[in-house]
């Protein structure tokens, strides 16, 4: 969900992240290095940027993209642009991090009733032409192009410019609507990734996990050899666990469990460097769930099921870190980084 890492170079620096909600929230994130452009490159002066037809310049290669690949085009929604809009000028004046703070708010505030959203962001300055350098960047990256390439029908797509340093921040939403309100998403981003599943109608044979019975530990390895089980059908490399990696996705589930940061990928930048590994990539997929016999296998086959999370899981990764933990509500809580 998040390019974690910045580099800053005079010229043509471009920063990705990429949010899921299949209502969860996905979060894949991609850190493309910078680039190495000529002097012949002129950055450009943020009060000539035209952002109206960026954005469109985004809507068009965005669908072009998805013609050739044999997919409907989506339709651009004003109510889904605004909220993009908000997001990418908030980035830019600094008021929130790079990243999908607030996605969870957004999407709710677009006032759609919606089964999935998610949303990619990119911020660079320095090129020419910044829509192409943004929309390739999400096209390489395997998480921004699973929602590029999701079963989406409507998007939204806001442009900023900041006049101090002329970077130019671009956010793209991607709903599918639903015909009847929904209370609960069916899946939910953005990489920034996360699924939350509804919770299950259970009989009264199934007993609800009390918090204090809950082995975590065991939670944790039961999610680890679920993912590595399903990466080894896939053809694909066991993940390694990684202890530091495991208490920074212990503390976000934490956090969520207690309340001190919404359902999502708050503060996932910080986590990333927090575990102070060097890398070139990161995600991160999260869930929660409560009242299933088998909450683990609930939220692995969520995340399997949502494009943006699957992404994450079948991604280019080496090492892994989870963290599980229950509330007093029974909640369970789960948080699983993927590293390369």
């Amino acid at each position: 969900m998040i390019k974690t890492t910045i580099y800053s170079v005079a010229l043509g620096t471009i920063i990705l992240s990429s949010g899921a909600i299949a209502t969860p929230v996905t979060n894949s994130t991609f850190t493309p290095t910078s680039s190495n452009v000529s002097n012949s490159t002129v950055k450009l002066a943020a009060s000539s940027v035209d952002t109206a037809a960026l954005e469109e310049a985004v809507f068009k290669q965005i669908n072009d993209y998805r013609v050739s690949q044999g997919l409907k085009k989506l339709t651009r929604n004003s109510a889904i642009d605004n909220q993009a809009r908000i997001h990418s000028q908030d980035m830019a004046k600094g008021k929130v991090p790079f990243g999908h703070t607030g996605f969870s708010e957004r999407v709710k505030a677009v006032g759609i009733p919606y089964s999935s959203a998610s949303e990619n962001v990119a911020s660079n300055y320095g090129y020419s032409d910044p829509v192409t350098t943004a929309v390739q960047g999400w096209l390489k990256s395997p998480g921004h192009l699973a929602n590029i390439k999701g079963n989406f029908e409507k998007t939204g797509i806001g442009v900023v410019s900041n006049n101090s340093r002329g970077e130019i921040y671009f956010t793209q939403l991607f709903f599918t609507p639903v015909t009847t309100p929904v209370t609960t998403p069916l899946t939910t981003p953005v990489t920034n990734s996360t699924f939350t599943p509804t919770s299950s109608n259970v009989s009264n044979s199934t007993v609800k996990l009390a918090a204090s019975s809950v082995d975590t530990a065991a939670l944790e390895k039961a999610v680890f050899k679920q993912i590595n089980d399903y990466r080894v059908s896939q053809g694909l490399k066991k993940l390694t666990r990684n202890s530091a990696i495991d208490n920074q996705a212990r503390i976000h589930s934490q956090d969520m469990a207690k309340g001190k940061v919404p359902f999502g990928h708050t503060g996932f930048s910080q986590r990333v460097k927090a575990v102070g590994i060097p890398y070139s990539s990161a995600g991160e997929n999260v869930a929660y769930n409560y009242g299933y016999s088998d909450p683990v296998t609930t939220a692995v086959q969520g995340w399997l099921k949502s494009p943006g999370h699957l992404a994450n899981i079948k991604g280019n990764y080496d090492k892994t870190g989870i963290g599980v933990v229950s509330n007093s509500r029974g909640e369970i809580y789960f948080t699983q980084l993927f590293f390369r």
